[in-house]
């Protein structure tokens, strides 16, 4: 990959180790990003315990196969590049039926805020993006740009971080109003 993907882990030792790893047992990265749970979970397995790890980034992946290499020489490790939501299919269809752990770490990481075209950041002049994964086709440009302003309150009202009623309330509005001017015009 031309960006290396640099993210620092949180809580790391205090989330695996509430794990209680056995050394020969199957876990779940839900959340690989950066890799570094996964890397210090593998460091608590012997050769016949095997971890297999979720991202819908395929930036991601990439990344952690590098930082992970010496454990997938070991056959230690399967990727799964789709989003942890499809969890339990995914894993049925490699014919895993019973783990003894998992892992979530939710939220963005790092690089997805730094990287300007991947347009997560508001903080960086960049198209508005989003996409966990990049090969899915919905942007958040599109979703402001074309969605109706009750999908909108909806949408945002179901986030925590947002202070919907305040700011949002009159942007939303605004939207809703030059929206229906569109379809008049046309």
């Amino acid at each position: 990959m031309s960006k290396e993907f640099h993210h620092v882990t949180v809580l790391l030792h205090e989330t695996i180790d509430m794990l209680d790893v056995k050394p020969d047992g199957i876990y779940v990265d839900a959340t690989l990003g950066g890799a570094g749970h996964s890397e210090y979970l593998l460091t608590k397995l012997n050769e016949s315990g095997h971890l297999y790890a979720f991202d819908q980034d395929q930036h991601a992946i990439e990344n952690a196969k590098i930082r992970l290499a010496p454990f997938i020489e070991k056959g230690m490790v399967t990727f799964i590049k789709d989003n942890f939501r499809h969890l339990k299919e995914r894993l049925n269809d490699l014919g895993v039926t019973e783990i003894d752990g998992i892992c979530y770490d939710l939220g963005v990481s790092s690089p997805q805020l730094d990287e300007r075209e991947r347009g997560f950041s508001y903080k960086k002049d960049a198209p508005l993006d989003m996409r966990m994964n990049q090969e899915a086709s919905l942007t958040a440009y599109e979703v402001v740009n074309s969605y109706d302003y009750h999908d909108l309150v909806r949408i945002f009202s179901n986030m925590e971080r947002i202070n919907f009623p305040s700011k949002l309330h009159g942007k939303l509005s605004k939207h809703e109003q030059l929206n229906r001017l569109k379809q008049r015009l046309n």
